[in-house]
């Protein structure tokens, strides 16, 4: 009887928070709010309205319940339509801890390991992918790079003294007098063509290259899409569906329809047609699908929380099981930036979780994700959140078997 009690009060927690139409400034939302938790929905509506954000979804996690889930904006650019909080939207980088949860399946299923070396370049032991270096080896430092490496961004690449090697797409089909944009095995064969900046192993430095070959050699070792293996090996066992995750697109037209709108200002080349008409930023000014392993997925804001919940978001131990023994004091997070896209997962090791997933980023200065990060750890360091366990905003909770801390 007091379950059904329970549950009774719950749907109608979620029924009474999902009826409020719009924010201060007119934008649609949908969505939940557990009791307590105002605040937070207090803060995501001057967020939103005071900076202009058109579209985004919002996600909070308190000892593994949701607390807080919500849709502000619209799902499309004449705004007739209001996003809801199934939509998917792009994960930018946030895609790189989904493909190093996939690298730590196969570590655990013995199919790779930290040490496996990430190219077969001719040395002793060999190593995992075979790509022809373009026009001929760049560094004899590249055969010394290896899965940790790659994970932990200390493979020897640096985008701030030789700029991001995976965003010359004309410049490497030019070089390598190719017909169409290069595939992501023919971007990997001009980067091994190309010097280092450091030595494997040395020190880090952020790196979109690693994680594209991360997903290749995913792929080569299972011999299926990265997605698909994310899915089974990673999502599946949490019980996100199928839909919930995918590889995103270029262009509107073959987005997913759950897909929003993605704001921005500028034009620029389409990289498909240089010689043809400008496109918007975010559609076409980069191969969207060569960005799988670093940038191009897609995901439901259910998706990025069940993750947090059970993965390690950044570090050395990106991807891999999150501990249950974190301190208090334990953070992590990881950012994700395109035009038309800012993203951001966030753990606390005192139980608060969250996740943001927008359709737009600033003209300049900090990212939307960063201001929220600062707007969220506010709140909870000042103790205006609650600090005892309560409902979920939901009453159909959740189904990834999770039990909360």
């Amino acid at each position: 009887m007091h379950g059904v009690i329970r549950h009774c009060l719950m749907l109608a927690w979620a029924m009474s928070s999902a009826a409020r139409a719009e924010s201060a400034c007119g934008l649609p939302v949908s969505g939940c709010v557990a009791p307590g938790w105002e605040a937070v929905e207090q803060s995501a509506d001057t967020f939103f309205c005071d900076r202009g954000i058109p579209a985004g979804v919002v996600g909070v996690l308190h000892r593994g319940r949701v607390v807080y889930r919500r849709a502000f904006g619209w799902h499309d650019a004449a705004a007739t339509q209001a996003l809801q909080t199934d939509a998917l939207l792009r994960m930018a980088s946030l895609s790189k801890p989904f493909t190093a949860a996939a690298v730590r399946e196969l570590i655990a299923a013995g199919q790779l390991s930290l040490d496996s070396r990430a190219f077969e370049l001719g040395q002793a032991g060999g190593g995992v992918l075979t790509i022809a270096p373009f026009p001929g080896l760049g560094d004899n430092r590249l055969r010394d790079i290896t899965v940790d490496h790659l994970l932990r961004h200390r493979g020897g690449w640096d985008r701030d003294v030789a700029g991001d090697l995976t965003y010359r797409e004309l410049e490497i089909r030019s070089a390598m007098g190719l017909p169409q944009l290069p595939s992501r095995a023919e971007t990997v064969a001009y980067i091994l063509g190309q010097p280092l900046q450091f030595t494997p192993g040395s020190r880090s430095a952020y790196s979109n290259i690693g994680a594209l070959v991360l997903a290749l050699i995913v792929e080569a070792r299972t011999g299926q899409p990265l997605v698909d293996v994310i899915q089974q090996r990673v999502l599946d066992p949490l019980g996100v569906p199928d839909p919930d995750h995918q590889a995103g697109r270029t262009f509107r037209a073959q987005q997913d329809p759950r897909e929003p709108w993605y704001r921005d200002n500028g034009l620029a080349i389409n990289v498909f047609d240089p010689s043809g008409p400008w496109v918007s930023l975010p559609y076409g000014a980069w191969n969207h699908e060569a960005r799988v392993g670093q940038g191009g997925q897609i995901a439901s804001i259910d998706t990025l929380l069940s993750f947090l919940r059970h993965r390690q978001v950044s570090g050395i131990a990106i991807g891999a099981a999150r501990s249950t023994q974190e301190l208090p004091s334990f953070r992590a997070n990881h950012t994700g930036s395109l035009a038309g896209s800012d993203t951001l997962l966030r753990q606390r090791g005192d139980g608060y979780d969250y996740a943001l997933l927008l359709a737009a980023r600033p003209a300049s200065g900090n990212s939307y994700a960063s201001q929220w990060m600062g707007i969220m750890d506010g709140l909870i360091n000042a103790n205006s959140l609650p600090t005892q366990p309560g409902p979920d905003c939901d009453a159909d909770g959740w189904s990834d078997g999770f039990e909360p801390r």
